[in-house]
């Protein structure tokens, strides 16, 4: 009986590492794939939120690492690419998280010119609920696609929230919470490239080396 025991949990015991060791492979494997896909993602919509008649420069690689928790919602890197017109600053498209949105972070990226206007929101990554707050998505709804040719001023600050809270954007029937995260996260984004705008575009070329010379 014993015996019988012992060989049945060296069978589960090795089953356990098999499996494990399945799963290790797999996802080394796929992990570079998954990678290439949200850079590929990811350059399609730089095309989408900054114009294409604003920047001549290589947007895809003129590209800093910051790391800002308190108006980028993050303790990580994330990125900001540079657009550029004949060498002139025009534009930037900054990484931004939501931290609280209904079912976690919620991870944007903001076009932002020269002049403090936003010219695209778009979301990288989200777990909100599908059919409810999945409506931050363009294949769900437009309402994302409002932010662009708004600014933030003195004069408007206060209008920059849903409007059950007082404000300007509309809230998704059944789910307040998701809107009011991504409103928050576009205001402190812009509130951010105000207070850094030049140091963003003066900033090296890091995205390749996460760990040097990260602004903040």
């Amino acid at each position: 009986m014993m015996k019988s025991v012992g060989k049945n949990g060296l069978i589960l015991c090795v089953f356990a590492l098999v499996t494990t060791a399945l799963i290790a492979v797999t996802f080394v494997g796929t992990k570079d794939e998954i990678e290439k896909q949200e850079l590929k993602k990811r350059l399609s919509i730089l095309t989408t939120i900054v114009p294409s008649s604003s920047y001549n420069n290589d947007i895809e690689h003129d590209c800093t690492l910051i790391t800002n928790i308190n108006f980028l919602g993050s303790s990580e890197p994330q990125r900001v690419f540079r657009a550029r017109l004949n060498g002139q600053d025009s534009a930037l498209a900054i990484e931004s998280t939501a931290p609280n949105g209904y079912s976690g972070k919620i991870n944007l990226i903001i076009g932002i010119n020269k002049e403090s206007i936003v010219t695209g929101v778009r979301v990288l990554k989200h777990k909100e609920t599908p059919g409810l707050g999945d409506k931050i998505e363009t294949r769900i709804s437009d309402w994302i696609t409002r932010f662009t040719g708004l600014t933030l001023t003195d004069e408007n600050t206060d209008k920059w929230k849903v409007k059950k809270d007082g404000g300007q954007f509309d809230q998704f029937t059944g789910a307040t919470i998701t809107p009011r995260a991504v409103v928050g996260a576009v205001k402190n984004t812009l509130i951010y490239f105000e207070q850094n705008k030049k140091a963003l575009f003066a900033a090296p070329n890091n995205c390749d080396a996460p760990d040097q010379n990260q602004a903040h």
